[in-house]
């Protein structure tokens, strides 16, 4: 799964415990892979009694994944899901589980949290009095049996997800509905009633009964599409669905005629987790190919197939370059019948690889040309999941403790392939400054308290929502490319492809591929096993720093690297393979070295090439924080123009960033060094992310009452460059990025007023510019924001309608949405608060959430404090009451904005100890809260004492 934006964080699950099965007579010990790579269930008799997994609601323990998985023979389960699907808010279905047990000395439970469990039948036997906690549906022990295959039907109720987890429900502008399924990581039990754990692989088919005008698409093809005949669908199903259950579903159907009967093919063995279903009225394009291609098709909303025209081919490029690419690397087929690319609204993610099934954001059907990082990042979230289908789809983790079995590696290899392969459609941006921007998310992660092993301790599935980070991801990411680089591709490949066709279909765990990576690895400096430790089990990360005498001439000469761990609590000092850069007056030097996992480490170099700076991890092979020492920092900040390779200045301006996020350097400072050093930057990568960093150095490191004047300073820089590129056609990339920027850095009025001269086609400098439709959007939500122009409300509706009239899309109610938050006066802000914490509100949360923009706005700073200490009062309800998803998002975009940051962290630690031990998504988003507002008290202490525009305040003050 790729993550398009995602707030998620931490890892839990430790093999090889003993989990007692709640009865006298059974123990089942969960081993963990051996040395010969065997995994056993070990039962013996007369053990200790365990307390019942299944009695909580709020998710799976992997205790109780254990006593299930005891429980079935592995390889014996099978779904046959019947689905009515109407238009609105609902549906129903009927679930038929089959299954092998190995023993009956304990109730089975079946995962559902929905809105109603109808009916329950136990091998022929109704099952008067249900027992169903809200998510654990109990199936008694004595209705099962050993001797023969088991037959559980379920019949159930649901709605339509609202929060993007489940079966989703989407009502376009033009009245079109749209559904779509996400059940990682552990949200098929809202989809349908099910034993949802990656390690109860099972096969899967679905019927679906839907509006005539919808199409369906799941995992398999569809070996029957036609007109529902009540008659037709009850001989299919009757075989294993009671027919109380098909009657009560089917019989009372009203306009039959104007519904379709779809049937499925019966999927590969998958974990539930992949199980996936879109239906609705979408437009789709079929791949014209070669003979002997995988078929794909594409599908997206009816409103969006225009914009999906110009994309068409280069998603279909990319799709099959790629798919050759891992197939040819791996020396293993794509595994599945078909590979279809299904755009969907209101997405928590970038991409899910729901095999032959895989769902996009649709926020990558771009409505207008975007710079080439933009089709870059699309292009790696489709090489991401087509690696998926390898590690993920074909061999799955056993439990969620090694998820960075499926992400970490998928997110190195994604990259990898970009490398590897020639896109032609569309021109990409350098992979390896991507991948490089793309670390910085582990970096930031790896920097936090809530920071944890890439491979941690898992011990339920809500600690697995959080691991989907940028610890799994973008270090574990760093890390394989690390073991890459040691071992080289062609035998990293080679382990990977062995390890593929020995646990093709089946279920793994780390060891199974450390034990197939060491096959290859010949390396005398340390083992796998050492590795393995160091970088997979183990939390936090290291940084390094040089000691150097420039003026030693020798050919000998001694640099010290010192490392030591970024945070205090994780001391684990790791081995490192890296180059070292060596700058002279006339280019780079590098050597290559292996950091032991020591405090110092000592290299020789021939000082007699004077050179003039040194920067450690050179071509970015290791995950570690680079700190420069002073000489080095001196010489970059005077010569960076001197550096030809795009990479490595991207990595001495990460650098750079770094010491103002550690508050070293002071946010305006870093400001003043980057607008004079941008002008002579030709890599638009690098511009790309230096204004991001930009925007974090204004937005999160400067105090408020400084934004405006620094935000003001980059504003007017880049209206400059903007209209100096926009006269090279050849510098069209450069201009599109510095053109979608300028609304971020428009703190101040008057640039409000530039913008909208622009908008309202006034402004002469930028009349040869387009102001686009997303230009305008964030126009009009500027001038929304700006106090300035609550004295002229006449104008705001006036653009804010003429928006409406040129964008009738979905995209608009959002922004309106959002707008009209941005103003509420004070009783309308209250309506708005009750609608926020109401329980039984049944809008979208990414609706809803544009309203939390609006509402909880800094530039509103004025009407925020009434709401500061409400937001702490209701907080625990709310994870309480409402889906994490909904939680995440109130929690995200209502946190209180205020200048009182001891204030803050003062509520912040009373929250923190009230927190129920239960509510572990709160928990963590509480520590991040606390570990970055400590750094920002940090960063704004070094801005007062360092910036020049506080110590001119300071000076203004005293004179008064």
């Amino acid at each position: 799964m790729q993550i398009l934006k995602k707030f998620a964080d931490s890892k839990t699950a430790k093999i090889g415990i003993i989990v007692a099965l709640g009865l006298s007579g059974v123990v089942l010990g969960y081993h963990q892979y051996d040395k010969a790579r065997k995994s056993s269930l070990i039962v013996t008799q007369n053990p200790p009694v365990s307390q019942n997994e299944f009695e909580q609601n709020r998710f799976l323990t992997q205790a109780g994944a254990i006593q299930r998985w005891g429980q079935i023979v592995q390889g014996s389960i099978s779904y046959k899901v019947d689905l009515l699907l109407k238009g609105g808010e609902s549906y129903s279905g009927l679930v038929t589980l089959d299954f092998e047990a190995k023993h009956t000395l304990t109730d089975l439970y079946v995962d559902f949290r929905g809105k109603k469990v109808v009916n329950l039948v136990v091998n022929g036997n109704k099952i008067n009095n249900l027992d169903w906690n809200g998510l654990f549906i109990k199936v008694p022990k004595e209705n099962l049996s050993t001797s023969q295959k088991n037959r559980v039907n379920i019949q159930f109720d649901q709605n339509y997800a609202k929060d993007g987890c489940g079966l989703h429900g989407f009502i376009d502008k033009d009245g079109k509905q749209y559904l779509y399924s996400q059940c990682e990581s552990y949200f098929t039990n809202r989809f349908f009633p099910c034993m949802d754990q990656p390690d109860l692989k099972a096969k899967l088919r679905f019927t679906a009964v839907c509006p005539k005008e919808w199409v369906v698409i799941s995992n398999e093809n569809a070996d029957q599409n036609g007109q529902f005949n009540y008659a037709q669908a009850t001989n299919l199903i009757k075989a294993y669905q009671p027919q109380e259950f098909i009657e009560s579903q089917l019989q009372n159907l009203e306009n039959q005629d104007s519904y379709n009967f779809w049937v499925f093919g019966e999927t590969k063995i998958l974990p539930t987790y992949l199980f996936a279903l879109v239906a609705g009225e979408y437009w789709s394009i079929k791949y014209q190919g070669e003979v002997g291609d995988v078929p794909q098709t594409i599908y997206c909303r009816e409103s969006l197939k225009e914009h999906m025209m110009n994309l068409k081919d280069f998603i279909f490029e990319v799709t099959k370059k790629s798919m050759k690419f891992y197939e040819d690397f791996f020396g293993v087929k794509y595994q599945f019948n078909k590979y279809d690319s299904l755009f969907v609204n209101e997405y928590n993610w970038g991409a899910m690889e729901n095999p032959g099934c895989v769902t996009f954001n649709d926020f990558y059907v771009f409505k207008e040309k975007k710079p080439a990082t933009s089709y870059t990042q699309f292009a790696n979230t489709i090489t991401h999941e087509m690696a998926h289908h390898w590690f993920g789809d074909y061999v799955t983790m056993k439990w969620w403790n090694d998820l960075w079995l499926n992400e970490s590696y998928a997110d190195f290899i994604s990259h990898f392939c970009l490398e590897n392969i020639q896109i032609e459609s569309i021109k990409l941006s350098n992979i390896p400054v991507m991948f490089n921007q793309r670390k910085g998310w582990g970096y930031r992660e790896d920097q936090m308290v809530t920071t944890h092993p890439i491979a941690g301790d898992v011990i339920n599935t809500e600690v697995a929502e959080n691991i989907f980070d940028g610890i799994t991801y973008s270090k574990g990411a760093s890390v394989m490319k690390q073991l890459m680089c040691i071992m080289g591709a062609a035998k990293f490949g080679e382990a990977c492809g062995n390890y593929f066709r020995k646990f093709g279909w089946k279920n793994a765990v780390l060891q199974d591929l450390i034990d197939h990576l060491q096959e290859k690895f010949d390396n005398p400096e340390f083992t796998l096993s050492q590795w393995k430790k160091q970088w997979i089990e183990t939390a936090g990360m290291n940084e390094i720093e040089p000691q150097w005498d420039q003026t030693d001439r020798s050919h000998q000469a001694k640099l010290t690297i010192y490392q030591r761990p970024a945070l205090s609590q994780f001391p684990t000092l790791r081995i490192h393979k890296i180059k070292i850069g060596l700058f002279h007056d006339n280019g780079i030097d590098s050597i290559d070295a292996v950091l032991k996992a020591t405090e110092e480490n000592v290299i020789t170099y021939d000082g007699s090439k004077g050179y003039r700076a040194i920067l450690l991890n050179y071509e970015d092979q290791s995950f570690v924080k680079v700190l420069l020492d002073q000489e080095s920092t001196k010489y970059f900040s005077q010569n960076l123009q001197a550096v030809n390779d795009v990479l490595t200045r991207t990595l001495i301006y990460r650098a750079l960033f770094d010491s103002v996020r550690d508050g070293k350097i002071c946010s305006e400072e870093y400001v003043d060094f980057l607008l004079n050093q941008l002008p002579r930057e030709n890599s638009d990568e690098i511009l790309n992310s230096q204004l991001m960093f930009l925007q974090a150095a204004i937005g999160s490191m400067t105090p408020r009452r400084f934004k405006k004047t620094l935000g003001k300073r980059v504003f007017a820089f880049l209206l400059e460059q903007l209209v100096k590129v926009s006269k090279d056609p050849q510098l069209e990339n450069r201009m599109i990025l510095l053109r979608n920027n300028l609304t971020s850095f428009a703190y101040d009025n008057s640039c409000i007023d530039e913008l909208l001269a622009w908008f309202q086609g006034q402004n002469q400098e930028l009349s040869q510019i387009e102001c686009t439709k997303d230009n305008r959007w964030a126009i009009v939500k500027l001038v929304y924001a700006s106090q300035k122009y609550d004295e002229n409300p006449d104008l705001r509706k006036e653009i804010l309608q003429k928006m409406l009239q040129l964008d009738t899309s979905d995209a608009a109610s959002r922004a309106q949405l959002r707008c009209q938050a941005l103003i509420a006066n004070e009783q309308e802000r209250a309506a708005l608060w009750q609608k926020f914490i109401d329980p039984n509100d049944k809008e979208s949360v990414k609706m809803m959430q544009e309203s939390m923009a609006g509402f909880n706005n800094e530039r509103r700073y004025l009407s925020l404090e009434p709401y500061q200490d409400k937001f702490f009062e209701v907080i625990i309800q709310i994870f309480q009451t409402k889906s994490n998803d909904f939680s995440k998002t109130f929690y995200d975009y209502l946190f209180p904005i205020t200048d009182d940051l001891a204030s803050l962290c003062n509520k912040i630690e009373k929250l923190r100890a009230a927190v129920p031990q239960n509510l572990i998504t709160l928990k963590i988003q509480v520590d991040k809260s606390l570990d970055s507002i400590k750094r920002q008290v940090k960063q704004f202490e070094c801005f007062c004492n360092q910036a020049k525009l506080a110590t001119q305040q300071q000076v203004q003050e005293k004179e008064v």
